[in-house]
Order: structure tokens, then sequence, then C-alpha cells
């Protein structure tokens, strides 16, 4: 796999052009997803920095939904033969997502091991899974 784009400390997502989908709406949205992840990871000792914390994991959940229906929309939209594996990706991210928020409400989670795995998967999906249906939408005329 590619380097991701992080500092020294692997702890940053840097917005690179390998990671652009050619669709402006999308790449505004992965952009965003990219700087509250990077938030997450401004706040030393989370667990401890809970009233820091907690709203940046709200706007992570809340931006990720609105993110995937956006993304979700235009499989449909244009029968993208890859959306039930790209979707299921979605779910499977989602179910994670909500169980570390739970743990996290209930004072029992360590959000370091959390916040790596978001990371990565971030990195990962923005390289690799996305990259996917980039001629399925330019067929379609989405820019």
């Amino acid at each position: 796999m590619q380097q991701l784009g992080r500092d020294d400390n692997m702890k940053i997502i840097e917005w690179m052009q390998e990671m652009s989908v050619h669709v402006t709406e999308i790449d505004v949205q992965h952009k965003k997803l990219v700087a509250i992840v990077n938030a997450a990871f401004s706040i030393e000792n989370p667990n401890e920095n809970r009233k820091e914390f907690e709203p940046i994991l709200n706007d992570l959940i809340e931006f990720t939904r609105v993110h995937f229906s956006t993304e979700e929309k235009y499989f449909e939209k244009f029968n993208y033969a890859e959306k039930d594996e790209h979707i299921a990706e979605h779910l499977k991210l989602m179910d994670d997502v909500l169980k570390f928020k739970d743990g996290f409400d209930s004072g029992k989670c360590d959000c370091e091991p959390f916040l790596s795995f978001l990371r990565d998967w971030l990195a990962e999906h923005l390289l690799e899974m996305d990259q996917k249906y980039i001629e399925c939408f330019k067929a379609n005329g989405l820019e």
C-alpha cells in the first residue's frame, strides 16, 4: 500500500491528490472527514479530556452518516457495480464507530487504539476503495 502521508508520529492524515475521486462534492466531504480525524488526534489523552473529545466524536458520527449517504446516493443512481461491497464496508465502519461510542459513553474504552484504527481505515478507504468508483461516476458526468 502507498505511504499514507502521515507525520513522523503517524498521528495525522495529510490530504494527498491521490485521495481525490475528482468529484468536488465528495472530495470536500473527504477533506472534512480527514480534518475531523485529525482533530480527534489533536486531543491529548482523550480518555481524560472527554469534554474536548466527545464533540469531535459526535461530529465524526454525524458527518460520516452524511458522507456515506452522499456516496450511496450516487451508487444507486449510477448502478455502481461494486455498490454492495462498498456499502457493506460503510455499514461495518459505522457499527465499529457506534460500538466505540457506547464504550466511550460508559467510560470503558481506550481511545488511542480506536483512533489509530480509524485513521488507518480512512486513509486506506480513500486510497483504495473509493478510487474504484471514479470511472463509474465520471462516465455518468459527475464532477
